[in-house]
């Protein structure tokens, strides 16, 4: 019963993510540079207003985000504001698309228990092309091989045999000096190697969920992808997320399961890649999803 519940509100979390509010009057979001090239890194500045006592985090998942992607996630300040907390957070951001790049930044207002969408007020990046107006978007071929004039040298080819002969004689008694020294050294005892390492388990990423979050979520997404490897015989720590999905739909795993464990790794993902750090209930909950993941799969 308890890993039927826990499976029903997984289902229902897609839901409460797809909840989402409308901008605050408060809400703000700058740009430092607003045309760049393609990749490069611009800094954007949100500012969120919200109730006493709420906290907001990031969402950089949003499809409302269009071609920008976060790249980095710095630290969040918050100030009073009458009965309104005002929280600014600095982000690096960047496209990779040229042309116009229109979006709006996603964040979490996490109050309790409860997670609320909201949609910041829109922006437009500039992506520069490398290319000029003019340029065509293929290589152009090489030219051909120039000839050289001048007969032949009598000289070459002795000198290409005798460049030849050098080389093979002098790494032959390279050869024979090595293999005599080497007979010659008295023997050493090979210390036995030190044993392997043990595998990642939950339990280390337990300890680590409140204090290192991007340890604490790799060995999630270590051990979840270790136990789909053993049960179901694909490199499962070798795929991307997408990936891994459709071996799994490809493999016959059963589709709720298959779900739960696409939804637990791109939420790692965002946590190790994205600067994403979850609140923490969220991330409890993330952890006992794992324990039935493993136990599914064992």
């Amino acid at each position: 019963m308890a890993r039927i519940a826990l499976w029903l509100a997984a289902a229902m979390l897609p839901l409460l993510v797809l909840a989402t509010a409308a901008a605050d009057d408060g809400d703000a979001a700058t740009l430092a540079r607003l045309s760049l090239g393609v990749g490069e890194q611009v800094a954007l500045r949100l500012e969120v207003s919200t109730a006493a006592g709420e906290t907001v985090e990031v969402n950089p998942g949003g499809a409302q985000w269009n071609t920008v992607e976060v790249v980095r996630v710095g630290a969040t300040t918050s100030r009073r504001v009458g009965d309104r907390a005002v929280h600014t957070i600095d982000l690096v951001v960047a496209s990779f698309a040229p042309g116009k790049a229109p979006f709006q930044p996603v964040v979490s207002i996490v109050s309790g228990s409860e997670v609320t969408q909201r949609v910041l007020p829109a922006l437009t990046l500039n992506v520069l092309s490398a290319l000029g107006p003019n340029d065509r978007l293929e290589l152009s071929p090489l030219p051909p091989p120039a000839e050289i004039e001048g007969a032949e040298s009598r000289l070459l080819k002795p000198a290409i045999a005798l460049g030849a002969i050098v080389p093979l004689f002098a790494l032959s008694a390279a050869l024979f000096l090595t293999a005599r020294a080497f007979s010659r050294r008295p023997k050493r005892v090979v210390a036995e190697a030190p044993p392997d390492a043990p595998p990642p388990t939950l339990t280390g990423a337990e300890g680590m969920i409140d204090v290192d979050p991007v340890g604490a979520y790799r060995t999630l997404s270590s051990v979840v992808r270790g136990a789909l490897g053993a049960r179901y015989g694909f490199p499962a720590s070798s795929l991307t997320t997408p990936e891994l999905k459709r071996r799994m739909d490809a493999a016959g795993v059963d589709r709720w399961q298959a779900r739960l464990v696409s939804g637990l790794l791109e939420e790692c993902d965002a946590v190790v890649y994205a600067g994403y750090r979850p609140a923490g209930e969220r991330r409890n909950a993330d952890l006992n999803m794992a324990r039935e993941i493993v136990e599914g799969v064992s």
